[in-house]
């Protein structure tokens, strides 16, 4: 059972009301929440900052967001970089960036469903994030360009041999198969693979792998083969073979 605390006050706000009494008029309990507390302004509910008995907060107005301030309402058990077991009722988009930079957990709009806010609520409690339905649908373009397209800037981070590397690293080539591809030293292929784990921000090779397959890398490769000899490497001599003359 999660409990709530709830601080009412928002200065011009009828819609507001009208949240904190749809909410308030379901029955909590059938849905793991009970109202422990509920305080007229911000600065009484700091007063019960701390308070055990209170599991989650209620805000209805994102400009009252002060770090120290919510700190003091959450108690000093909650370190201060983690989110912050709070839900903001926001009217706006503006809102909901000014709640997400002060680490809230759950964000919701003024006249979601009591269904959505008990979810947010639950998120908030287990200090996940939460963001209103309405305001991911409205964000959804830039959510799956930012899901399915590569990270141009971790990209543009490599080199050319590094992304030659990479793709011999994909397509499961050992650091001695590489280097024999790319015509360097394995501890050449050491070096750039250590790069390519720090600028693409991987844990291991096979995440690297992954991230060449999940982006494209390597459908990117045109007529250009990673295992091609570097263009810049000087030419084999021409020795006869059968009087003619071949390239070892």
């Amino acid at each position: 059972m999660v409990t709530l605390g709830l601080i009412t006050e928002r200065p011009a706000g009828p819609i507001f009301r009208q949240f904190f009494s749809s909410l308030q008029a379901v029955d909590l309990a059938k849905l793991g929440i009970v109202v422990s507390k509920v305080c007229a302004t911000f600065e009484q509910a700091i007063e019960h900052g701390g308070d055990t008995g209170t599991d989650v907060w209620v805000l209805p107005d994102p400009t009252t967001l002060r770090a120290e301030s919510l700190h003091r309402l959450c108690g000093d058990s909650i370190p201060k970089l983690l989110p912050q077991p709070i839900v903001v009722v926001c009217a706006d988009e503006a809102d909901m960036v000014s709640a997400l930079e002060h680490r809230v957990s759950a964000i919701v709009l003024a006249d979601d469903s009591p269904w959505q806010a008990a979810s947010a609520i639950h998120a908030a409690a287990a200090r996940a994030l939460f963001v209103s339905p309405r305001l991911l649908s409205r964000y959804r373009h830039q959510l799956v360009e930012l899901i399915t397209s590569p990270p141009s800037s971790r990209i543009d981070a490599l080199t050319r041999r590094e992304h030659d590397v990479l793709i011999c690293l994909a397509e499961g080539g050992s650091n001695s198969e590489i280097a024999h591809r790319l015509f360097i030293s394995r501890a050449t292929v050491g070096s750039h693979v250590l790069a390519i784990l720090r600028k693409l921000d991987a844990s291991n090779r096979t995440e690297a792998a992954a991230f060449a397959y999940r982006y494209g890398l390597m459908s990117s490769r045109g007529n250009t083969q990673p295992g091609s000899p570097d263009r810049t490497r000087p030419a084999s001599p021409a020795v006869p073979i059968n009087g003619k003359y071949m390239r070892a």
